[in-house]
């Protein structure tokens, strides 16, 4: 199914670029903190997708949606069917749908 929806050569770039993600930006990412100070200074809508399958591969997907649930002001929660971590490329339809929908809850302003 993966093969079926990623472009021709983007595993082989995945593969290729694999250095540079797990040498210099995982590293970069680890050291970064977020606090629930920080996510009470989020102020717009937030919309925290969790792929209905993520926890299968592992309980940290559906606890970090939980952290975000009871930290950001205004998040809304969902849930994405057939999909795991991989919820863009695995059920990319519902997901349009899903931001399409939360979008037109939350138009963004054009005002300064």
């Amino acid at each position: 199914m993966l093969e079926q929806a990623l472009p021709d050569g983007a595993f082989d770039q995945a593969v290729a670029d694999a250095d540079t993600f797990f040498g210099q930006e995982l590293p970069a990412v680890q050291q970064w903190s977020f606090t629930r100070e920080d996510a009470s200074r989020i102020t717009q809508p937030v919309l925290a997708v969790l792929g209905a399958e993520s926890k299968e591969l592992s309980p940290v997907f559906g606890e970090r949606q939980e952290l975000l649930l009871a930290w950001l002001p205004k998040v809304e929660a969902f849930v994405l069917p057939d999909a795991t971590h991989l919820l863009h490329v695995q059920n990319l339809r519902d997901l349009a749908e899903e931001l399409a929908a939360f979008f037109a809850r939350h138009p963004l302003s054009t005002s300064p």
